[in-house]
């Protein structure tokens, strides 16, 4: 048998603990009233390696990075100790031939099992998050059965070895543990449930505060509470190293439990015993709950339902059904089953990392928040500070582009989320064309004028005391801050939870919220054209109203500007020409009334309003400001702004003048909605300032094509019109607008759209006929800048200045990117030919059949980034990173290369890899996979970096792509189309047949029994499609009121038939 398998809905690995470790975690997916837990695990010991609620400050189970987790879970993990019959033994700790180990992991669940023949006994543990309650626990179900055919005296003492204290970070338990734990303190020990917290906050300061909150321990059997040990010595005794409890070994329990605890200046654990003769085929079980409750009371009110028969096991059935539930949207049965399920995975991990939108009053004052989102921190990603609230309606931290990518396809699964993606990531389009990094919960707050109705609602629905929700809804909070009050202080409502809290928002705005961060990236307002192509796709009747109408968009403000070339343009220490110190504070900013660098800010009129605009202007502005950003070649979109593009890890392009041609395919996308949508003689409202920008840049590309600029003067003359805008909106916006029509305006664009074409043909010609996708520049000309007495003039940075006066364009060797963003825009055959010719290349992985990120970047210098530091084969260097990758497989289904895709697909898709070589289930994606030229063989094709990326997103759009095509409704000759374009291959059908959840709502069944594709000239055509049993039409396209059925929810079940 092998040692990877997939069982049912389950992998199964055996013998996982000898097998190349991983990691990965449990989603926390609690519902959408449920206190979500973060948790780790790995395949060693017994798995679990940490968790914690919120982030990983607080820790309940100590975080570490992969390397030490991997070193220390079978140690200071969670552990078994058993004695059979007098003798010792511990399960999943020392490797022992007669051991046998299985690791079994399910989308919301995972348990591992050994089963030892030499002692006739087997071990089972199973963890998942409890969904659907007021507190948040960890679960773990334990069963200690006896297989040897006769009755043994069995003792248990099993538990965690190591507890942090709540109010002791992470990180100072690391480096200062010994002195926190003279604040620590276990109440609550006369209930049998040990509540570990601090006597009192331990920040050196005037200011003393009590600490609210603490973390819990618990275990049930039988309906009954058990005691507790939380005293480690009792357990372990002279062995600090934790490795052998030396007092139960001596002793058995008598002698654990005859030394008195004390929990004064220790490091606590938390562990249960048991000891009883057990019969053959008889077991010993229980279940243990660790988590955070906000005060004693609260967890002690929830005991009698923890311990009712039947609530535990119920309560994993309910997480289990949980997590089949979200992921039901993309329901597929396809022949390949594991692809279906790889589906279901790669829906939940994409949404763990853009949130699952939830539709609050959709059919009142509507909000939308992102339910389980996640910045994708964990132990193979131990830099990232990632954030899941632990309250109801759980949301979480994220970045700008990782978000704004992972939400792509929302609309598509639920209708009712509308534009409001859109909205969001425009709307933090900046005046400059850039963005804030951090994308945040969204806040609420009651609209004006609303206060005393919801003052007067909120005590009216409490029995007793109700300022405490008062005192939250007086300012800015989520849903889930009301929820926890409700919870933790025991508050006793009249009405329903949750329409009490649909209530207090429907009297509230919804807020966008964002912070700076760090620098400005030069790729993350790619993904906007997503999220308008993916909106227009469901609704393309609303497009004028979409555009035009809606003027509700605002714009970011930021803390942070881009500075100017004179400031930032230096000479290093070693005579070099570089850019250093692109964006800084601005103090001006920072000095104004009402302006909060921590929060969120808007732009605002020199009135002090918040500027409003439409889709269209947002359009314009971020467009205009990233063609005034093309490079002296007009070939790439500079990195002017401190950042890089996708590849962070070429982190240092930005100062060698470096810019990116995969922006320039997004820009000529965006240019080109523009001219296909701004016509006639209708009129636009721009502010003056963009107005202004617009002709000034178009003047100046007329001077350029009639011959009076060359390429540096042209782009020189064009950088100082960007930097002149930039410092007219830096503080505020007039609010004054200037009426252009839509045919002026397409016109400048139209103009702008053949310069940048001219520009990929230089980059083509370049990259000898494949597209490159960085350049960077060298200064060849340039002036030290002095003052009056001939001294140097000093940046900001802290270098002298230099001004330019020739650049030399240097490409870098092949990236991946360059290629995956032309393919998706360019016709099949040139698709075809680009195809061909990255297989000629180093981007291609010849061991491997998959895509790297580029080709050897050996000879690059130091310079370009971290990622020439890094070993060939590793992280972003030479490596096959799956988001990338899958991101070219995407472009090359979209550019009709359907042959080409199903026979990449089946060898660089993870469902189909063997598992032997990937190292892990190939249900979970991976950030990238070892390529072969890492120096270490033993590693190829293994995959590292668990799930959260961005792989996700771009699989659920070839999944769209594969079982839709490309454009799922259009509007023809005034009525709504659903257009069923499948390019699914012969193989995937099963008995002639197909299935998939098309809008969440609808099970589409395709019954192809030709033995044909369903693309290619020769294949297979729809015949007619039936709704309950009847032909509605002999044509792959609904059309009308049956469309608008489907799009509104209203049909569920259509068959489709080729012929």
């Amino acid at each position: 048998m092998e040692n990877y398998r997939l069982e049912g809905k389950t992998f199964v690995i055996d013998d996982y603990d000898r097998l190349p470790a991983f990691s990965s975690f449990l989603p926390g997916l609690a519902g959408v009233k449920g206190i979500p837990m973060w948790t780790f695990y790995t395949n060693r010991g017994q798995g679990m390696n940490s968790f914690g609620i919120d982030n990983k400050g607080n820790a309940i189970m100590e975080f570490n990075s992969a390397n030490t987790a991997f070193e220390n879970t079978t140690v200071k993990g969670f552990r078994t100790f058993l004695k059979i019959d007098g003798e010792y033994y511990e399960p999943f700790f020392k490797y022992e031939d007669e051991a046998k180990r299985q690791i079994r992991m399910n989308k919301n669940s995972f348990k591992v099992i050994e089963k030892n023949e030499k002692y006739g006994i087997e071990v089972t543990v199973n963890y998942y998050v409890l969904p659907n309650e007021s507190i948040g626990a960890l679960v773990r179900q334990v069963t200690v059965k006896n297989i040897s055919g006769k009755a043994k005296e069995i003792e248990v003492i099993d538990g965690l070895p190591k507890i942090i204290t709540y109010g002791i970070a992470n990180g100072e338990f690391k480096e200062m543990s010994n002195l926190f734990k003279s604040w620590a303190y276990i109440k609550n020990i006369e209930h049998k449930v040990p509540y570990y917290t601090l006597r009192a906050s331990k920040n050196d300061s005037a200011e003393v505060s009590d600490i609210e909150g603490g973390y819990y321990y618990l275990t049930i059997r039988d309906g009954k509470l058990q005691d507790v040990i939380y005293d480690v010595d009792t357990v372990f005794g002279y062995d600090l190293s934790l490795m052998t409890p030396a007092r139960f070994i001596e002793g058995g329990i008598e002698n654990v439990l005859a030394k008195k605890q004390c929990f004064a200046n220790k490091v606590p654990c938390g562990f249960t015993p048991f000891k009883e003769t057990v019969a053959a085929g008889a077991e010993i079980s229980f279940n243990t709950m660790m988590g955070f409750a906000g005060s004693v009371e609260q967890i002690n009110a929830k005991l009698d339902t923890f311990c009712k028969p039947g609530y535990l096991e119920d309560k994993f059935v309910e997480a289990e059904e949980l997590a089949d539930s979200f992921t039901s949207d993309v329901k597929t049965h396809t022949s390949a089953g594991k692809f279906d399920q790889y589906i279901e995975q790669c829906y939940l991990d994409n949404f763990l990392r853009g949130g699952y939108p939830y539709v609050l009053n959709k059919d009142g004052n509507k909000s939308i928040i992102h339910l389980f989102s996640r910045k994708h921190g964990d132990p193979e990603r131990d830099y990232n500070f990632f954030s899941i609230a632990a309250e109801y309606y759980s949301q979480g931290n994220g970045n700008f582009r990782d978000v704004s990518q992972n939400r792509r396809n929302d609309v598509f699964f639920n209708k009712d989320v509308g534009d409001f993606n859109v909205k969001t990531f425009f709307s933090l389009v900046q005046a400059d064309g850039y963005n804030p990094l951090e994308v945040r919960p969204s806040l609420f707050n009651v609209k004006s004028g609303r206060e005393e109705d919801v003052k007067t609602y909120v005590q009216e629905s409490i029995n007793g005391d109700a300022s405490a929700i008062q005192k939250i809804v007086d300012g800015k909070f989520t849903p889930g801050q009301i929820s926890n009050t409700i919870a933790r202080l025991q508050l006793d409502l009249k009405v329903d939870d949750g329409d009490f809290i649909a209530h207090i928002l429907d009297n509230c705005d919804q807020n966008i919220e964002a912070g700076f961060g760090e620098g400005y990236w030069s790729d993350h307002w790619d993904y906007n054209m997503d999220l308008v192509d993916n909106y227009l796709s469901v609704f393309p009747d609303k497009i004028n109203e979409f555009l035009f109408e809606d003027k509700t968009y605002k714009f970011y403000d930021s803390v942070a500007f881009v500075v100017p070339r004179d400031e930032k343009y230096v000479i290093n220490n070693k005579g070099a020409v570089r850019q250093y110190g692109m964006e800084v504070e601005d103090e001006d900013k920072l000095a104004r009334e009402g302006f909060n660098k921590w929060a969120t800010n808007w732009l605002k009129t020199t009135e002090e309003k918040i500027y409003h605009t439409s889709l269209a202007v947002k359009m314009i502005i971020l467009a205009l400001s990233k063609f005034a950003q093309l490079d002296v070649d007009g070939i790439g979109v500079e990195m002017e702004g401190g950042k890089p593009g996708w590849n962070d890890a070429m982190n240092g392009l930005p100062g060698l003048f470096g810019s990116g041609v995969p922006e320039t395919f997004e820009l000529k996308r965006l240019v080109k909605f523009i001219t296909d949508n701004f016509n006639g003689e209708e009129e636009i409202a721009i502010p003056v300032e963009i107005a202004k920008y617009m002709e000034d840049v178009k003047a100046a590309l007329d001077e350029y094509n009639a011959g009076k600029l060359n390429d540096f003067a042209y782009w020189d003359k064009v950088a100082s019109i960007r930097e002149a805008y930039r410092e007219t909106v830096k503080l505020s916006i007039s609010g004054d607008e200037i009426s252009v029509s839509k045919a002026h305006v397409n016109e400048i664009f139209s103009a702008f759209e053949t310069k940048i074409e001219k520009g990929i043909e230089k980059a083509i010609e370049l990259g000898n006929g494949l597209v490159p996708t960085y350049l960077t520049h060298e200064a060849t000309d340039f002036e030290p800048v002095v003052d009056e007495n001939g001294e140097p003039v000093i940046s900001h940075y802290g270098l002298q200045k230099v001004k330019v006066k020739a650049f030399k364009t240097v490409p870098l060797p092949y990236f991946l990117e360059g290629p995956a963003r032309m393919m998706g825009y360019v016709d099949t055959d040139t698709a075809r030919e680009m195809f061909n010719k990255v297989k000629e290349t180093g981007l291609y992985d010849q061991k491997l059949a998959m895509y790297k990120t580029s080709a050897s970047i050996e000879e690059c210098s130091m310079e370009n980034g971290r990622c020439r530091a890094f070993t060939p084969g590793w992280q972003e260097r030479e490596n096959v990173f799956l988001h990338m990758e899958y991101k070219y497989i995407l472009a090359m289904l979209k550019a009709g290369l359907y042959d080409e895709y199903y026979e990449t697909i089946t060898r660089a898709l993870i469902p189909f890899l063997d598992p032997n070589m990937y190292g892990r289930s190939t249900l979970e994606n991976s950030s990238f996979l070892a390529s072969s030229v890492n120096p270490n063989e033993d590693i190829h094709g293994r995959g590292f970096v668990a799930r959260l990326s961005g792989s996700t997103t771009e699989m659920i759009s070839m999944w769209i792509e594969m079982f839709v095509g490309s454009k799922v409704f259009t509007y023809e000759d005034g009525k709504l189309v659903l257009n069923f374009e499948p390019k699914l291959a012969n193989w995937l059908f099963e008995d002639g047949k197909a299935t998939f959840r098309l809008l969440s709502t609808c099970d589409v069944t395709y019954v192809n029994n030709t033995g044909k594709n369903t693309y290619g000239e020769d294949g297979a055509k729809v015949s007619k499609i039936e709704i309950n049993g009847e032909t509605v039409a002999t044509e792959g396209k609904l059309v009308g009121d049956l469309a608008e059925a489907v799009r509104n929810g209203e049909i569920d079940k259509i068959t489709v038939f080729f012929e």
